[in-house]
């Protein structure tokens, strides 16, 4: 004997919604969609720093899209520094320097809430081995720009001066100096959002400056003297004294970072 099936009753709209198998399309804007391709081409090798571009209406023939998506598109890559203008007209391919990449990270950083605690712990692990890794790497210009820093440095305690521009130097010295361009990438970043907050320190505790400059002096004669040892311990050291620091000072280590410099006064790219 058959039976008949009874037929399911239709659902509700509410349960169609729910039962939905598939998500809307997100199609991505059409100047992304450009910048995109023009970005693989570059990171394929494909287009070689130095390569100019077509015009702007020969790239709106090429991908069949209106001026203003073009211009849009373009604006992306110059930001990131993939491509700059000669002569305030033609387009070329170009390399993003240590500035651009530092951009980009401390954005990221700053959007991603990353707080100075984060940044701390990541320049205690980070800074003792760039120190060593440069002293092993040490040449003879290294040497005169860090005596020469710290010199300005000496001079700038004694008048009571701001030292963190000195400082950040300092830094960005030991990072140069390790020949080691992931590394420095890196450090340009950290250098933009971690080192700044210095100057408060500076401001509420008043030993600050010659403890500072006293731990420079070490780190770089344990440079000098290829003392790999006591070059990672006083790095470490002074760290560690930097977020005493901050304690002193009652400022919050827990908070997010934020741009806190104006970084077209002072170039890391030294």
């Amino acid at each position: 004997m058959n039976r008949k099936t009874r037929a399911a009753p239709p659902l509700s709209m509410d349960e169609t919604r729910d039962a939905q198998m598939f998500e809307p399309l997100k199609v991505a804007p059409a100047y992304k969609v450009l910048s995109d391709t023009i970005l693989r081409k570059i990171l394929s090798g494909a287009l070689r720093s130095g390569t100019q571009l077509p015009t702007e209406q020969e790239l709106c023939d090429q991908f069949a899209v209106n001026r203003s998506t073009v211009r849009e598109g373009i604006r992306v890559l110059e930001q990131t520094g993939y491509l700059r203008r000669e002569g305030g007209k033609r387009l070329v391919i170009s390399r993003p320097t240590q500035k651009d990449v530092g951009d980009q990270l401390e954005r990221a950083m700053i959007l991603d809430e990353v707080t100075f605690l984060e940044l701390w712990e990541a320049a205690l692990i980070l800074e003792p081995q760039l120190a060593v890794l440069a002293a092993r790497n040490l040449r003879t210009e290294d040497r005169q720009a860090l005596e020469k820093n710290l010199e300005l440095t000496a001079a700038a305690v004694a008048r009571g001066d701001p030292l963190v521009a000195l400082d950040l130097e300092f830094h960005a010295l030991i990072a140069r100096a390790t020949r080691n361009r992931a590394l420095q990438l890196f450090h340009e970043a950290l250098l933009r959002v971690f080192y700044p907050a210095f100057s408060a320190v500076m401001s509420k505790v008043t030993p600050a400056g010659q403890r500072l400059l006293k731990a420079h002096q070490e780190i770089f004669v344990a440079m000098k003297e290829k003392d790999f040892d006591r070059t990672s311990l006083w790095m470490s050291k002074h760290q560690r004294d930097f977020k005493r620091g901050f304690e002193l000072a009652a400022l919050e280590i827990e908070r997010p970072i934020s741009r806190s410099v104006n970084w077209n006064t002072w170039d890391t790219n030294i």
